[in-house]
């Protein structure tokens, strides 16, 4: 065993054990619903703790000879209470409702009672029993991962549709495509633990503090949901008033009509298009009228949703911004357009106009 193997080891687990006090220390808005975002605070703790105190006790079965087949019971344990910790906290990001303290405790005690086995296994029985039931763990730990990918997929879709039909913006997905990033990158992570069962000390190496560098990385994205948690907690506290339901089974009349397409015309003219992070009801609030009643003039009317109608303004308004003045910085574009992200607005950019800002400035003698 190389001689620096138990200090860079030792090094990971005080970096964990570091970010989990970071966490502790991170102060969090006393509302109500950011009651399970508080809990996820402590799911995350446990995990790095857990990864900590892994890597010193790997360290020391290293160090004294232990067996290898131990090195991978610790693996399949610690790594399948992160897994769940870390889809725990995704879920609660996304889909907060459907997390709840029995079924994290159902899942823990689970995963508890296979590890207590499985090591229990190890000292009782002979290895050619043992082996048989470790590899069925390693089965049964790659059949976790496939359960919690399902699970985040059905949930993201739902998150998705939510954040969709409340905000009726797609750039506030686009804003929030961190927390699929943080989901795949743990499955990734997850899925190159089992690198650690072939013992190898450079791959232990490498893969130990690649999850440090992973945990410092969970650990800003946590930090930062707290600025979206708002809005995702809205679109799904809000339910639509009984008014508003039955809106949706009403005709529009003659009148309403004339009096929504005057009320858009004025929003036009004042340039309300730009100002972002309304709900639709809010928007449809500006019109005088409802969601309801604003999606079916667009669908009936307009021929169009009130989402791909709002990106051509602003986008046209984009396009008369770098016209006037093609120097113009394209963040100060951006928030004159209502844009907030800077992926989305070139996306859309080159979608509606067909090329992108950079040739559509240097077309209009800028600086690209």
């Amino acid at each position: 065993m190389p001689i620096y193997y138990p200090s860079i080891l030792a090094a990971c687990a005080v970096t964990s054990v570091v970010l989990s006090l970071v966490l502790i220390g991170v102060s969090i808005r006393q509302d109500e619903l950011l009651k399970k975002y508080r809990s996820a605070r402590w799911c995350l703790c446990a995990a790095f703790m857990a990864f900590g105190i892994a890597n010193m006790l790997q360290a020391t079965m290293e160090t004294d000879g232990k067996e290898e087949a131990l090195t991978g019971v610790m693996t399949i344990f610690i790594g399948s209470v992160q897994a769940m910790m870390f889809t725990t906290v995704v879920l609660i990001f996304i889909r907060p409702a459907i997390v709840t303290v029995r079924r994290a405790l159902l899942q823990i005690t689970a995963i508890l009672l296979v590890s207590v086995f499985l090591f229990v296994a190890r000292f009782t029985f002979p290895l050619s029993v043992f082996y048989p039931f470790y590899y069925v763990c390693i089965l049964g730990y790659v059949l976790l991962m496939a359960m919690y990918t399902y699970v985040f997929v059905k949930s993201y879709k739902v998150f998705k549709k939510q954040m969709l039909d409340y905000y009726e913006e797609e750039e506030m997905l686009y804003r929030m495509r961190w927390i699929k990033w943080t989901f795949w990158s743990a499955l990734v992570v997850g899925i190159l633990a089992l690198l650690l069962l072939t013992d190898n000390y450079i791959v232990n190496i490498l893969l130990t503090a690649l999850f440090a560098a992973y945990f410092l990385f969970i650990t800003i994205s946590f930090i930062n949901y707290q600025q979206y948690a708002q809005f995702i907690v809205r679109a799904y506290e809000d339910e639509p008033s009984v008014s508003q339901q039955n809106a949706e089974k009403e005709k529009l009349s003659v009148a309403d009509v004339e009096k929504l397409r005057t009320s858009i015309s004025e929003w036009v003219s004042k340039k309300k298009y730009a100002e972002s992070d309304l709900s639709v009801e809010e928007i449809a609030g500006q019109f005088g009228t409802n969601s309801s009643f604003l999606r079916k003039y667009f669908n009936n009317f307009v021929g169009e949703d009130f989402r791909s109608w709002r990106n051509l303004i602003r986008i046209e308004e984009a396009k008369r911004l770098i016209d006037d003045n093609p120097s113009i910085k394209i963040v100060e574009v951006m928030k004159l357009t209502g844009f907030n992200d800077r992926p989305y607005f070139y996306r859309i950019f080159q979608k509606l106009v067909g090329v992108s800002v950079s040739e559509y400035r240097k077309g209009r003698g800028g600086v690209g």
